[in-house]
């Protein structure tokens, strides 16, 4: 599949920042979930990094083909609040996927989001290797984390690896492969949406981060494909040293470059 392209990615374009990237790939230790009124096999991912954490399916799987495999992992924070938190951006990322699976045309994805990164999501979809592609095959969230935001108080930071070794993209219309030529280690990424409540009190995407990419992500993929040379760099779960893009940044899990 193709690499993040900008930079899940990350560039910043102003207020209406967007980031694209693609995905895959898959984990070790997994459940199976059937998702809601779909065809495709998706696979909850067990054994999280995070301290406290607990277990549990508490997610909404988007219809995916059959040739689509998904595994989000059943991660949960101990924290009420935050695994409001948590769930809340499962859903906002799988239904993004599932949007760029159809060319950008479901929008089920905007009842996650706050109405300024509404826009940006809506521009980057509109974006032409969005509408005229989607993709096959395996893609994984694993190793996903929470903490407070460091900037904003009452914000959260969830962040996942993402792996999209494991996937293509296609032609949309007629189902053909489309060649990769991204960097083999451009596949394996570490994301981060920044969460908000809304006046109402439920959680809402708001902005995403720059992504970080392997090596630095050292742990986004998998130990047996590392290089012996990659260097281990600071945990990615301290956001503090990250620059903090203006506003809202959509994260284009497969309209990449």
């Amino acid at each position: 599949m193709k690499a993040v392209t900008g930079s899940v990615a990350g560039f910043a374009v102003g207020v209406a920042a967007l980031i694209a990237v693609t995905a895959c790939s898959s984990s070790p230790s997994a459940s199976m979930l059937r998702p809601a009124g779909g065809g495709s096999s998706a696979t909850v991912a067990n054994g999280q990094s995070s301290a406290g954490g607990v277990t549990g399916v508490a997610y909404v799987m988007p219809p995916f083909g059959k040739n689509v495999h998904i595994e989000m992992t059943s991660w949960l924070p101990s924290s009420t609040a935050q695994a409001q938190a948590v769930i809340t951006d499962k859903d906002y990322e799988l239904a993004y996927l599932y949007s760029e699976y159809r060319g950008g045309q479901d929008q089920s994805w905007a009842s996650y989001v706050s109405s300024m990164m509404q826009s940006a999501v809506q521009q980057s979809l509109r974006a032409t290797d969005v509408t005229t592609e989607s993709f096959t095959g395996t893609i994984s969230y694993f190793d996903m984390r929470v903490i407070p935001d460091p900037l904003v108080h009452g914000d959260l930071d969830v962040s996942s690896c993402f792996d999209n070794a494991g996937s293509s993209n296609t032609n949309l219309s007629t189902g053909a492969v489309l060649p990769d030529t991204s960097p083999a280690d451009s596949h394996y990424v570490r994301i981060t949406d920044e969460l908000r409540k809304d006046s109402a009190g439920q959680w809402q995407v708001i902005s995403s981060l720059p992504a970080v990419y392997y090596p630095r992500a050292e742990e986004c993929k998998p130990a047996r494909l590392r290089s012996t040379s990659a260097r281990s760099s600071p945990s990615t779960a301290d956001m503090s040293g990250v620059s903090r893009l203006m506003c809202c940044e959509a994260i284009n899990w497969n309209g990449a470059a």
